[in-house]
């Protein structure tokens, strides 16, 4: 009888004992600093940053890359992530896209511009759309989604220079703050895009400006003095005001927050020649 038991529990294991996972999936172009596409230093960035937050909020960290040193920056490759059967209701999920695209006429968000042949053969692709990758997630019922295209169009010398933040704290309270940022609010799906559709998007010798921002944005907010400041748009605006700080006609993120609750929905890929 006991071993019946025994053979039910590790059974059951699995389940018992699966931590919530942050699943970071990093899409990354070309690397040519001529063309903007400073893509792995950027993903070394963000990369950086939720390590931090996973094991501040105690989610295990599940990073996958879909990229050209990997299988291929193909709109394959960008479904079978987002739609891996390892993303479990009440994960997060952080997809982060660096590399070219395209504003589709209905839409404020940009498309990705995948299955390129090479980086001067623009003229055929597939398209993919930041709606279409958050449609994919919303089937997941997560706990939170960010679904972020990084589509740089401008190339500026220009070097930012950090804003001031609060240095003196009193204790370590980036658990408590992160928990509040990524745990703390009612779950939702969050799109934002680089910038805003016909607008320009810039990339300095580095990395790009967003990335820098992000991850300025993100430090800042460890340096809260309380916790009412700790939002996602809190944060978001904060990326704003650091790229306009050294960037004058930067006009700003697009956003769309969506309910992570919805009915299934099938999306669609559209080809291009």
């Amino acid at each position: 009888m006991k071993s019946y038991f025994f053979l039910f529990l590790f059974a059951l294991s699995p389940f018992i004992s699966r931590a919530q996972k942050l699943h970071l999936i990093l899409a990354s172009d070309y690397e040519n600093k001529d063309f903007g596409m400073i893509s792995l230093k950027d993903e070394e960035m963000v990369s950086t940053m939720f390590k931090k937050i996973s094991t501040q909020i105690g989610y295990h960290l599940q990073t996958v890359y879909v990229n050209r040193k990997v299988d291929g920056l193909t709109e394959k490759a960008v479904r079978n992530a987002v739609s891996d059967t390892s993303i479990h209701p009440n994960d997060i999920v952080v997809f982060y896209y660096s590399g070219f695209g395209t504003y589709p006429d209905n839409s404020t968000l940009p498309s990705m511009q995948l299955d390129n042949p090479g980086l001067f053969k623009l003229e055929k692709h597939s398209l993919v759309s930041i709606d279409e990758v958050a449609a994919i997630l919303q089937t997941k019922r997560l706990r939170l989604g960010i679904v972020m295209a990084d589509c740089r169009n401008k190339m500026i010398d220009r070097y930012p220079t950090p804003l001031p933040r609060n240095t003196i704290v009193k204790h370590d309270r980036s658990k408590e703050i992160l928990k509040k940022l990524f745990l703390g609010e009612p779950c939702r799906i969050l799109k934002i895009s680089s910038g805003q559709k016909g607008k320009p998007v810039f990339t300095i010798q580095r990395n790009s400006v967003f990335t820098y921002s992000l991850t300025e944005a993100f430090e800042d907010m460890l340096y809260a003095k309380n916790l009412k400041e700790v939002t996602l748009n809190n944060l978001l605006a904060r990326i704003n005001k650091i790229t306009k700080s050294f960037i004058p006609e930067y006009a700003g993120l697009s956003q769309v927050p969506v309910s992570c609750r919805p009915a299934a929905v099938k999306p669609v890929v559209k080809a291009t020649r």
